[in-house]
């Protein structure tokens, strides 16, 4: 045990140390002290004599404490105020047989550290805990992971109730650990450093929280193989809904567009389907002798056109009723239909009970035997028509041809219109159920064939 000559304290190692040094006698007087514990004690007279809790308030009981049991050691820490300034002084003190040893240091600086640390730490805390996110250190060699508490807390928990769970992927979702374990390939492999994936954890009220984890490898084995991985996970549930929702809305949107686009298209079809008869109306035969028409001038193939009328069908819906017409009507058309082309002719109903045809790609007699047929086919109706000469329904053409390059040159599709509306009433003068066929000559007039069931007859020439 220590036993100081108090004659000799004193001496230069003492006077120079960094620290306040002090002897107390066992009634905890002032035997000796350097000038930095002096200072540090703001002692403005000598200590020696004097009782040491008179200039280190708090100090007396602890000294006192120190004093009343067996020889030991103890320090405790002080904080003064000197003129308005906050200090923090460690006494250290150890007791030997008829004193008492101290040292006296300044901490206040690196008290100051601590609580500033303490306080950032809190601080980060504070905000990883109120953004639902937290951090892990994951060391890959040993396959273990070390969370800070806010991962508890984010799903729920408090620190008691969850214990902590160092192996890295087993809080993960079992159907999610494939997308942790396809993130982790490149960096076992060392071709990447980051890592980020998402997965799902279970929430204390049962439900799987959506997590995102973001981390980058910070060391390495000396082999160079990747040794642990710094990371952030944060809780996206929230953002996953609103992905989701979004997600749904685009589909409903989507859903609606293509309900309004098939709706626009019905309509189109409607707006352009005889009601009566469900053949293309007048709107569409316009539209469609515009598009052939150009076709065949810039193509230079050829189109005709068939001007058709059901013969004595005035008197028809005379004798039989409109809703007998309507039927009559109804059946030719049907009947003309047949007899076109699939997706090559079009037959459409131009107004009343007359109809319309286009032949695309057609020469003159393919066109005259397409005509034929459609009579033939209307005749084997057989609908009865007590108000015809010939005591059935029939039906009257007036055709014509266009090809690029004829002499007189049609501008327009109204034109053929005209032409084809010129032999129709040709065939109609000649006493109906004929074929008219109107025909462009060398200089340019058009020559009107009549074809009736068994003879041609020419009519002269149109301009």
């Amino acid at each position: 045990m220590f036993d100081p000559p108090f004659g000799t304290l004193a001496g230069p190692a003492y006077e120079c140390a960094p620290i306040g040094l002090c002897t107390l006698d066992d009634r905890l007087r002032v035997l000796a002290c350097n000038q930095r514990f002096q200072d540090l004690a703001a002692a403005t007279a000598p200590l020696v004599g004097q009782a040491l809790d008179e200039c280190l308030p708090g100090a007396g009981d602890f000294l006192a404490g120190l004093v009343a049991g067996p020889p030991s050691s103890g320090e405790i820490d002080l904080a003064v105020d000197r003129a308005g300034i906050r200090q923090v002084l460690r006494l250290s003190a150890t007791r030997f047989e008829g004193g008492v040893s101290l040292a006296l240091a300044d901490i206040t600086a690196s008290t100051e550290a601590h609580e500033a640390l303490q306080r950032a730490a809190e601080r980060s805390s504070f905000a990883l805990e109120s953004a639902g996110q937290w951090v892990w250190d994951f060391d890959i060699v040993e396959n273990r992971v070390w969370r800070s508490q806010q991962w508890k807390r984010a799903l729920g928990y408090t620190t008691e109730e969850l214990a902590d769970q160092d192996e890295p992927w087993r809080i993960v979702h079992p159907s999610d650990r494939r997308v942790v374990q396809a993130a982790m390939a490149p960096i076992l492999a060392g071709t990447r450093s980051d890592f980020e994936a998402t997965y799902r954890l279970r929430h204390k009220d049962g439900d799987w929280r959506f997590i995102l984890s973001r981390g980058k490898v910070i060391a390495h084995t000396p082999e160079g193989r990747p040794a642990r991985m710094l990371a952030t996970s944060i809780d996206i549930t929230r953002q996953k809904q609103v992905e989701r929702e979004l997600e749904a809305t685009i589909r409903q949107r989507r859903a609606l567009e293509h309900d309004l686009i098939v709706a626009n298209r019905r309509l189109r079809l409607l707006a352009e389907i005889d009601s009566l008869t469900e053949l293309p109306n007048r709107r569409k035969f316009d539209k469609c002798l515009e598009r052939e028409f150009r076709r065949t001038k810039r193509e230079r193939p050829s189109i005709a056109l068939a001007m058709i009328d059901v013969d004595y069908f005035k008197s028809f819906n005379d004798l039989y009723g409109h809703q007998a017409g309507d039927d009559c009507l109804r059946q030719v058309a049907e009947a003309l239909q047949q007899v076109g082309r699939p997706s090559r002719d079009i037959v459409t109903r131009y107004g009343g009970e007359e109809f319309a045809a286009i032949f695309v790609d057609i020469d003159a007699p393919e066109a005259v035997a397409i005509a034929r047929r459609m009579a033939e086919a209307v005749d084997r109706l057989a609908v009865p028509h007590r108000g015809s000469p010939f005591g059935r329904v029939t039906i009257c053409t007036g055709l014509t041809l266009f090809r690029f390059g004829q002499p007189r040159r049609l501008r327009t599709p109204y034109q053929l219109v005209q032409i084809a509306d010129r032999a129709l009433y040709a065939a109609k003068a000649a006493g109906r159920d004929h074929i008219a066929v109107a025909s462009q000559l060398e200089d340019g007039r058009f020559e009107i064939g009549l074809i009736g069931r068994d003879v041609d007859v020419d009519i002269a020439p149109a301009d």
